[in-house]
């Protein structure tokens, strides 16, 4: 059958009538509150909602009031009139929104501040407008089981409140889920997210201040430093939705110590997504690579409009994203080349200031203890038997042995010796070879195993303990080097498999 032949999904009547079903209102907000927004994103949601009313001033206020902590967040958008009111106060809210605003799911307001706080009261006008006045109190929807709200004429002591002639204030009170009783510190805290978050916005025309203090923009990508590289700048097509937006930064090397001053550290590796100019999460990796200080130096920036929503999947806090299938195999094609790019420069960077691993602890015991290792067969002085014409060294004849081991005088003079080298991050993790009277094992300082050693590197019981097992493959390699090979090559695999 043609697709244009199939017949329309048509809904069957039930057969009894239908009838309400409202949900248990306090369960509901109970849920509600589980969503798992912590207090800083909550806080974010609510600065979204003035973004979108189009306010270029935003204050917020963190202060202790009577052992509470009291949160507001004043703007001086467009206002709400109060029918507009009375549906951003309901859950699923009606309230007409575009493709470029930041809210999404009608929900950020009630959902928000519930995620933080118990009462939630908004003071909002418009120009030319009456002050109006709107609120909710979770213990009272508890004790009654209904969607309760207020909504109407603000009083003039309420009205007294605002500080701009036009604009929105939402008061948080009964905050018993905020993270940090210290205002000091939580204000602190969300001024920095919010430097990040809105960083676009606060280039352009918005002012957010925090307790008095401005937030300044802060750029993950540090794009304004004169030492960043801008490795890629590219569009991705989203399934025929619509592009977006790739770049791609090598950040500079300040040095350890400097690295960590500027939060060059794995945590904060990644992409970082922007959607509508507004972060809504940083550092993902897609599990493209493993968070580890080999990749510090990464960091890419994707951004996206809300015409997207359905191919990246964000959630109601706008903490997460989920991108189709399709869309991740296309960023993984863009980016995997410089990920892997990244990696080496960071393991060079990493081999370069700590130098040589001390092997002193290993090369000593199996030196040691070189009696009762077995021996590769280059290592032993072949003689023919006593008595034959030429054979025995007082006879003035030659004994059979290995040309480049002429030095060694018996079994128990076995040495080994480790070093260290760059054969690529996709060479093997080790190579061994016979030097004179030693067995040198080199290890690969760019394969990803190596980042592991280096990171336990001062523990000389890890780096002993290591140094055992690699020398008891690679002298089986030696001895048998057929079937260790295999071996060798199977280990390589896993190890890569393991960490890459």
């Amino acid at each position: 059958m043609a697709p244009s032949s199939l017949p329309s999904r048509v809904r069957a009547p039930f057969l009894q009538e239908a009838v309400d079903n409202p949900p248990n209102a306090a369960r509901t907000m109970e849920a509600l509150r589980e969503l798992g927004y912590d207090s800083y994103a909550s806080l974010l949601d609510l600065i979204d909602n003035s973004v979108d009313a189009l306010a270029t001033e935003v204050e917020v206020n963190v202060a202790e009031r009577k052992g509470d902590i009291v949160i507001s967040v004043e703007d001086n958008g467009h206002g709400m009139d109060e029918e507009t009111l009375a549906e951003a106060l309901r859950l699923g809210s009606d309230i007409p929104r575009e493709m470029g605003q930041l809210g999404k799911f009608g929900m950020g307001l009630v959902t928000a501040s519930i995620g933080l706080s118990q009462r939630v009261e908004v003071l909002t006008k418009e120009p030319g407008g009456p002050a109006l006045f709107g609120a909710f109190d979770l213990e009272q929807i508890a004790e009654e089981n209904r969607f309760l709200k207020v909504v109407g004429p603000a009083t003039e002591e309420q009205a007294a409140g605002m500080a701009t002639e036009h604009g929105a204030r939402v008061t948080l009170s009964n905050t018993d889920r905020i993270s940090n009783r210290n205002t000091t510190t939580f204000a602190n805290t969300l001024r920095k997210r919010a430097s990040q978050v809105f960083r676009k916005f606060l280039k352009a025309s918005l002012t957010i201040r925090v307790n008095g203090t401005p937030a300044s923009p802060v750029d993950p990508l540090m794009l304004s430093h004169p030492e960043t590289r801008l490795v890629l700048e590219a569009e991705i097509e989203a399934n025929g939705a619509g592009k977006a937006f790739l770049r791609v930064v090598d950040l500079p090397d300040f040095g350890l110590a400097g690295n960590k001053a500027h939060g060059i550290i794995p945590q904060n590796s990644g992409f970082y997504i922007v959607r509508n100019n507004r972060e809504i999460i940083e550092a993902v990796t897609f599990d493209f690579y493993r968070k580890h200080p080999d990749f510090s130096h990464f960091r890419a920036e994707l951004c996206i409009d809300g015409s997207l929503d359905a191919i990246f999947h964000t959630d109601v806090k706008k903490t997460s994203v989920t991108p189709s299938q399709s869309f991740l195999d296309k960023l993984r094609q863009a980016t995997q080349g410089l990920i892997r790019e990244s990696g080496r420069h960071g393991r060079a960077r990493a081999n370069t200031s700590r130098g040589q691993i001390d092997h002193s602890v290993a090369e000593a015991n199996i030196t040691r203890r070189g009696t009762l290792i077995p021996k590769p067969k280059a290592l032993v002085e072949k003689r023919l038997p006593r008595g034959r014409q030429g054979t025995h060294p007082r006879s003035g004849g030659s004994r059979q042995r290995t040309p480049h081991l002429t030095s060694l005088k018996t079994i128990s003079g076995l040495k080994v010796v480790f070093e260290e080298a760059d054969h690529g991050d996709e060479g093997p993790f080790y190579q061994v070879s016979q030097r004179g009277r030693d067995i040198v094992v080199t290890y690969n300082r760019e394969h990803p195993f190596w980042r592991e050693l280096v990171e336990h590197a001062d523990s000389p019981k890890v780096v002993a303990v290591l140094d055992y097992v690699v020398f008891a493959i690679a002298n089986a390699e030696l001895l048998v080097p057929e079937q260790a090979a295999i071996v060798k090559q199977q280990i390589n695999a896993t190890l890569v498999g393991l960490l890459v």
